[in-house]
């Protein structure tokens, strides 16, 4: 199997050349209740990213009074959608589990019918997106559960989803439309999620899109943090100058805001300062800075004496709040400069921040500048 760049590699170019790429996902019975069979599948569907078409293989469109026959057919007509298919690459996810993942659909079929699917597409033709996701963002890049974690911070909706044990608790009760619009549902959002991903533009807890540079790429959450962690070595560069010149002295905040937005402007061309968020409980709040290429707010914050580990993270989360609601932020990078060390251990509480921060629809990255 190739890594996992070369990988990504292979997806994005199919992608750019508008190969043929499906999402694929599908619903299954309980788990835990088949103990001498391969689980019941009640739903697969995919979505075509050329033309985002989606086709559903449910029970709820199959005849008969036989529940095994009905499910037999769904899988041979989802077994031949794939033999018609055999050039794409499938997107999934999660789907490489003994008990969930195409292995298992073969089985279960095989278990049914007594004979092997007429087509299983290869290994190298199928990419989970969340392994993907996470070898190149880290294992955190979303809180779990990752599937509809991430569909929220990129604005997917989420109107007909339901959990994988109320679609097994559904189908007991033989409501297989319902897990027909939940599962279609999702496979668009995995489609979504991929372009997403591909295009560069994905918002993760630790992304936000790439910016070009100088001919490569670079993720924006990065670029904005590396800036923050180098602003002392342009501070101090800036303290001395020819002839004794007037310079910018980093006093306060707002001396904190104007260095960051000087250096801002080389990388990214639409910086925007002093945008006010939507009002919450009456009160508007000023955003320091927004890219809005990439629905990103900039909030910068200098120690202080009276500043400690729980009123940055009062504040933090009171603004996480507020910019949810904003329509055009998915993504807000808290910038602390703490050059004088105020606050204590500060990796641990950029990750405890990070994540009591983070909330439905906004991704909250923290960096605490103490070096």
């Amino acid at each position: 199997m190739a890594s996992t760049e070369i990988r990504v590699q292979i997806l994005r170019q199919a992608f750019e050349r508008s190969e043929s790429i499906i999402a694929v996902h599908y619903a299954s019975g309980n788990l835990f209740k088949s103990k001498d069979s391969p689980v019941p599948v009640t739903c697969v569907s995919v979505t075509v990213l050329s033309d985002n078409s989606t086709s559903a293989f449910s029970l709820s469109d199959i005849d008969g009074q036989d529940l095994e026959q009905r499910e037999t057919e769904l899988l041979r007509r989802f077994f031949q959608f794939l033999s018609d298919q055999q050039d794409a690459k499938l997107v999934h996810w999660n789907m490489d589990k003994a008990d969930y993942g195409f292995s298992a659909l073969a089985n279960r079929y095989r278990w049914l019918s007594g004979e092997d699917p007429h087509y299983r597409p290869s290994a190298d033709r199928l990419f989970d997106l969340d392994q993907l996701l996470t070898d190149t963002f880290g294992e955190g890049y979303v809180p779990h559960p990752k599937l509809p974690s991430l569909a929220a911070l990129n604005k997917i909706g989420q109107r007909y989803w339901i959990t994988g044990k109320e679609e097994a608790d559904r189908a007991e009760n033989g409501d297989y439309a319902a897990i027909q619009r939940s599962t279609s549902e999702k496979s668009r959002a995995i489609a979504e999620l991929f372009r997403e991903f591909a295009s560069g533009s994905i918002v993760t807890e630790r992304s936000a899109g790439s910016v070009d540079f100088a001919g490569a790429k670079a993720d924006a959450v990065r670029v904005v943090l590396e800036i923050a962690d180098r602003m002392l070595y342009v501070e101090r560069s800036l303290r001395s100058r020819h002839g004794d010149r007037d310079t910018l002295t980093v006093k306060d905040e707002y001396d904190v805001q104007d260095l960051l937005r000087s250096l801002l402007v080389l990388f990214f061309d639409d910086v925007r300062e002093e945008t006010w968020s939507p009002e919450n409980a009456g009160a508007s709040s000023r955003i320091d800075f927004t890219l809005p290429d990439y629905k990103m707010a900039i909030e910068v914050k200098k120690s202080r004496d009276s500043m400690t580990a729980k009123t940055v993270g009062e504040e933090l989360i009171a603004d996480s709040h507020k910019y949810a609601k904003h329509p055009d932020i998915s993504h807000l990078v808290c910038i602390v400069i703490d050059h004088e060390g105020r606050l204590k251990n500060p990796r641990g509480l950029e990750k405890d921040l990070s994540k009591n921060s983070t909330t439905e629809g906004i991704a909250v990255t923290v960096r605490i500048v103490d070096r």
